[in-house]
């Protein structure tokens, strides 16, 4: 029996690992942050019914474990059908708020193997706690998995924006991102920062880092889980005037996708690189010429007009005017699916979202591919399924998704 009296030590985790190697495998004990957002739903989601899915252990928010269950299950049924029964114990339930120097003091972590950290202030806002939670929550995690006797694999799920502005076209995985250079959000800075201070801090964890491209919609289910960004791209649509060019590219994948590919390198028994991006890449891709053509396809209202590129200062005219007729044609219909619109927040996003599409950013889809593991599909093979399962919502509902 090895005692783990110096846990950051490579002569011991490699003794570890030898001898649990000579050990029968056993199931992997999952740790989860943030299983009531999207991404971290989904991956729920993907290891529900799974052998190890009964000891997972969730970090949940929640005044009691009862109500943490509750969301729990909340949180992954968005993603299964409605006849398949989610087992979830109180005793999985980790009560904590990230922000909290004891979140991640429960004794139940002592058995965990493998952890996903997706847990983040996801604003593209000026939140006061932005820093807080994606940075010193991530450090106080890695400190404290750092001393796991059993850890294989720690997962941090990042994001491929956080490569900063001056990359590109096609942008390839770097162990070190570039704080340094500009950031157009906090959010992409923070995110830069906790995975450089990952490598610098902690330097034996077994860290691996994931790096999502732009996620939109469901590939089966549309945006009924979430319309995050993709009503944003049909506004766009429907203005048929933006700040890039015709032939920008947007690296877009689903969010199931997005969770298979995750689990699948969490739980691989070894992998050839520490940080993957999970992207549409060279091949699924689509340009913004395309996505306007797919949309005017749904809709006949913007069908034959010419594509105008317009610059950032004419944005916030073209927000106003977009709110104005948009309540105009709800009152003309007398439906609250034209609900009025906050114009300040369309304006913001629009100059956002216009940011970043001038990137005109690829990220390079070989690692994950190298692996064995599927390409992502293209948005414009499940753009439709977005566009029918958002038809019930109001825009103003779909927004909230963004701008909480």
């Amino acid at each position: 029996m090895v005692f783990n009296l110096f846990p950051r030590s490579k002569w011991l985790r490699d003794k570890l690992q030898a001898e649990q190697q000579r050990l029968p495998a056993a199931p992997p004990r999952i740790f989860l942050t943030g299983v009531t957002g999207f991404v971290g739903g989904a991956i729920a989601a993907e290891l529900a019914g799974g052998d190890s899915f009964k000891d997972m252990l969730f970090l949940v928010r929640a005044p009691s474990p009862a109500e943490g269950v509750r969301r729990v299950r909340a949180s992954i049924a968005r993603f299964t059908p409605a006849d398949m029964p989610l087992h979830i114990a109180e005793s999985q339930v980790i009560l904590a708020d990230l922000r909290d120097a004891q979140a991640f003091s429960d004794a139940r972590l002592e058995q965990v193997s493998h952890v996903i950290h997706c847990a983040a202030v996801t604003s593209f806002g000026e939140r006061s706690d932005i820093w807080e939670i994606n940075v010193d929550a991530t450090m106080r995690l890695a400190e404290r998995c750092s001393r796991l006797p059993g850890l294989q694999r720690f997962v941090y799920v990042g994001m491929a924006m956080a490569c900063g502005v001056a990359r590109g076209p096609v942008v390839t995985e770097s162990l070190r991102l570039p704080v340094e250079r500009a950031h157009l959000v906090p959010y992409t800075a923070s995110k830069a920062q906790a995975e450089n201070q990952l490598r610098e801090l902690f330097p034996e964890l077994p860290l691996v880092t994931v790096r999502p491209s732009i996620i939109v919609g469901h590939s089966s289910l549309g945006c009924r889980p979430s319309a995050s960004i993709f009503w944003i791209l049909k506004v766009v649509a429907q203005l048929n005037r933006f700040v890039c060019p015709p032939s920008a590219y947007l690296d877009i994948v689903p969010v199931d996708y997005c969770a298979r590919t995750i689990v699948a390198l969490t739980l691989k028994a070894t992998l050839r690189f520490s940080t993957y991006h999970i992207s549409a890449g060279r091949s699924g891709s689509v340009m913004v010429e395309q996505l306007l053509q797919a949309f005017h396809g749904m809709n006949v209202a913007a069908r034959g007009q010419p594509y105008e590129r317009v610059s950032e200062a004419a944005l916030r005219q073209m927000a106003l005017a977009f709110g104005v007729r948009h309540a105009v044609q709800g009152s003309a219909t007398l439906s609250g699916r034209n609900e009025p619109i906050n114009t300040r927040m369309l304006h913001k996003a629009l100059m956002l979202y216009g940011r970043f599409s001038k990137l005109n950013y690829v990220f390079d889809e070989r690692r994950t591919l190298g692996e064995g593991l599927a390409p992502a599909p293209c948005f414009l093979e499940y753009i439709g399924r977005c566009e029918r399962s958002a038809a019930g919502m109001s825009l103003k509902a779909q927004m909230a998704y963004d701008f909480k």
